[in-house]
């Protein structure tokens, strides 16, 4: 009877998870965006996202409007320049009800900093400043969504040479300049040429996961690492000397073969790491004043059951009071993205995967934690689950169905692989594979990509993302697609 009654008290803690994905189908009209009656919008059109009765007739600005046999609907509006009325008409045979929205289209805004004057310095006048904090960016241009160059940790020296509304201009050699945000950095004093450090000792060594690379440095300095397509290149700035120039370098672990250049007139110099297999993930940090590029070595796979014993990191995208995208009906991405993730772990582990989450409930993880997390775990992959939505000017009868990011190049073939395969087994469209430069992809460690497995804001989707085998089959899908792509990396690199 105990037994009975916990069976019992599981149900119902069950069941409200069930229901909230299979409600009935709405009655009363409900917009869900925009998200106030009253707004501001600097794109060519916008869309009308919500729900009513399903026998409803519903129209918006005299036009009719398809609902769907969930109540949803989505309808993109066209705007004029300046004062928009968007008026809303749903009627069936019980209920008439009406909503006004304004929408006052605006130019779009040039960033302060772009528009700003250049303020020079004089050729050889350079303001030494150090790095506040950990992970800034150093950005192509004077603007936060500018490419970022490179990332820095905290106490890395610069040398200021310029500055252009918020940003300071970083001199790395003579011809080439980069960005950083005027709050990110501390001034100390003006000086007539740079500071240049020495590089006293390089050092190769290797452990069960890993192979180093220790440069001991005077002072921090900046840095940039490019993958290529048989390893990794770093490029250290304002270096005077490096005793590692006339080194030869002994074979370790995965590291085929290591030359450093001499310290180049533009006081440059540049490490050429060449691996015997495929790049698997690397991480590059300080240690005092000592300078750390770490690169993942090759996992052992299992050609029978590829993920045994692979560490797969999981990332329910939203939480809490971030709810995500919401559907036509009220339903939240952030839920949608949990459950998909809890049946991923488990489909995961019943293939000898270890398993770590960002979240397993509904709990705020803020972004910058989950990488903390994900670069602590040692997992070898990390995704990231999303449900897509639209920003306003675009149109989501045209642009669905399922799509991957990557950021990095050692995550193309992994991106691929997944679309690839979650496309098949869904069905969905294929919306591609991109490059973008967000939170969860940014990281070289795990290997990192985010998947948006269909859109909140496509009717016909949002009623598969709300059907719990859709949830799970997403899941396989994807538990399908790493196997695939462990298996190909096996092939590729011949290892066992």
């Amino acid at each position: 009877m105990k037994n009975f009654y916990k069976i019992l008290a599981g149900c119902f803690f069950v069941l409200p998870l069930i229901l909230a994905f299979n409600f009935m189908p709405a009655r009363a009209l409900q917009v869900v965006y925009p998200k106030t009656q009253s707004t501001q919008i600097s794109a060519a059109s916008t869309f009308i996202i919500g729900s009513t009765a399903p026998d409803a007739k519903l129209k918006i600005n005299d036009i009719d409007v398809k609902v769907h046999d969930n109540g949803s609907f989505v309808q993109v509006v066209p705007l004029n320049d300046g004062v928009n009325e968007i008026k809303i008409d749903s009627q069936d045979s019980k209920e008439h009800n009406t909503m006004t929205y304004i929408i006052n289209r605006v130019p779009q805004k040039v960033p302060e900093s772009m528009q700003a004057a250049l303020e020079e310095f004089a050729p050889d006048e350079f303001i030494y400043a150090a790095v506040l904090k950990d992970n800034t960016p150093l950005r192509a241009q004077p603007d936060e969504y500018a490419k970022r160059l490179t990332h820095m940790g905290k106490d890395t020296v610069l040398m200021i040479n310029g500055k252009k509304g918020d940003y300071y201009r970083v001199s790395l050699t003579p011809t080439e300049n980069a960005w950083v945000k005027s709050d990110c950095i501390v001034k100390y004093s003006a000086i007539n040429e740079k500071m240049l450090a020495t590089a006293s000792k390089v050092s190769l060594s290797e452990d069960n996961l890993y192979n180093y690379i220790k440069t001991d440095l005077s002072f921090h300095i900046p840095f940039k690492i490019i993958e290529t397509s048989n390893g990794l290149n770093m490029e250290l700035y304002n270096l005077d000397k490096n005793a590692a120039d006339t080194m030869l370098f002994q074979t370790s672990g995965d590291v085929k073969s290591l030359t450093v250049n001499t310290v180049a007139p533009d006081k440059t110099s540049t490490y050429f790491v060449e691996l015997k297999n495929k790049l698997w993930g690397y991480d590059a940090y300080y240690e005092d004043n000592t300078l750390v590029l770490k690169i993942r070595k090759a996992p052992d796979i299992d050609k029978e059951k590829p993920l045994k014993n692979i560490t797969i990191f999981l990332d329910a995208g939203h939480g809490a009071d971030d709810a995500g995208a919401i559907g036509p009906t009220g339903e939240k991405e952030k839920d949608i993205n949990l459950d998909i993730v809890k049946k991923l772990k488990q489909t995961l582990e019943d293939e000898g995967a270890n398993v770590l989450l960002t979240r397993k409930d509904d709990t705020d993880v803020p972004l910058y934690e989950r990488v903390k997390m994900m670069r602590d775990s040692d997992a070898l992959i990390s995704l990231s689950i999303h449900a897509n939505a639209l920003a306003d000017g675009a149109d989501p009868y045209e642009k669905h169905g399922t799509s991957v990011f990557y950021y990095n190049r050692e995550s193309v073939e992994l991106a691929k692989t997944l679309r690839d395969v979650i496309t098949k087994k869904l069905g969905t469209k294929d919306d591609g594979v991109g490059m973008h430069s967000l939170v969860m992809t940014r990281p070289t460690m795990p290997l990192s990509v985010l998947i948006e497995v269909a859109y909140m804001i496509h009717p016909d989707e949002y009623k598969l993302l709300l059907d719990e085998k859709f949830r799970l089959k997403a899941a396989e899908a994807v538990k399908d697609g790493l196997k695939e792509y462990l298996l190909n990396s096996v092939k590729s690199d011949g290892i066992n």
